[in-house]
């Protein structure tokens, strides 16, 4: 006859049974507490860091040049009529988005606004002078995105009379030979790491024309002046971007300059 053992079985032989039972629970919970977590932590972390490539890539993809006119390029026209050929390349066509492309000059007038191409433009400056201009490529909230180089280029008009007395001449010449004022801004250093702050720093360059020569102010800068009058230095954190504006300034004019620096996202590998 078979007996049966279960029931001579009593519950403190079952009990550490029972105690494995629960631990092997309460470790399956955990687990998936664990995981749940995780995941949603790193999800998190891939969605940022995908924003951020986004943004970068978004800032980059556009690079542009002004082609014409040639940097330090003289125009003699006959009359006003004349026209300045300008042409910007651009590497992504922007007619498929909301973006901007603004011709500007440096006194901040935009006289031309493309959203698609050819980006080519006949200007009439209508006055003789040097002029500087930059294309601004904007989002829809006119926030600049990326910029092209600054391109210098004189206009001057040329008498078609033949019986112009000298009094007039040497008037026209002190027209065109005024006290106007020209900025340009130009990177020195820049961008460097520093790691006592974390942070990167530019190094930037005003150089001014002008009778007498102008005064430069700075929108921004870290050095408080340390590099001299027409130097600034301006630090960054980690995939920030600034827009440097200086102004120049005389007696007899003021012209503006933008230049925009943007710190790398991460700090150089050592």
């Amino acid at each position: 006859m078979k007996k049966n053992y279960n029931k001579y079985t009593g519950f403190l032989d079952r009990f550490p049974y029972i105690i494995v039972a629960v631990i092997i629970v309460i470790a399956i919970i955990f687990v998936l507490i664990f995981r749940a977590k995780f995941t949603t932590l790193f999800s998190s972390s891939t969605t940022t860091q995908q924003q951020t490539q986004s943004t970068a890539l978004q800032t980059q993809q556009y690079s542009m040049l002004i082609s014409s006119p040639a940097n330090d390029q003289v125009y003699s026209f006959a009359d006003k009529n004349g026209t300045v050929p300008i042409k910007i390349e651009l590497k992504e066509d922007i007619g498929n988005t909301n973006y901007k492309l603004n011709l500007v000059l440096s006194d901040g007038q935009t006289i031309k606004t493309f959203t698609a191409a050819p980006y080519e433009y006949d200007w009439n400056p209508g006055n003789a002078a040097d002029y500087l201009v930059v294309a601004n490529l904007v989002d829809t909230n006119d926030n600049i995105m990326s910029s092209s180089n600054t391109v210098k280029f004189s206009v001057e008009y040329i008498s078609s009379t033949s019986n112009t007395s000298s009094s007039e001449t040497s008037s026209t010449t002190a027209a065109t030979i005024d006290n106007s004022v020209t900025i340009n801004l130009q990177i020195l250093e820049g961008p460097i790491y520093s790691p006592e702050g974390d942070i990167y720093y530019y190094r930037v360059e005003a150089t001014v024309t002008g009778n007498p020569l102008p005064t430069v102010k700075f929108s921004k800068d870290d050095s408080n002046g340390v590099w001299g009058k027409t130097k600034a230095q301006v630090n960054l954190l980690k995939g920030q971007s600034y827009v440097l504006t200086a102004i120049a300034t005389n007696d007899y004019d003021s012209q503006i300059a933008n230049i925009i620096l943007t710190a790398p996202n991460s700090a150089p590998s050592t």
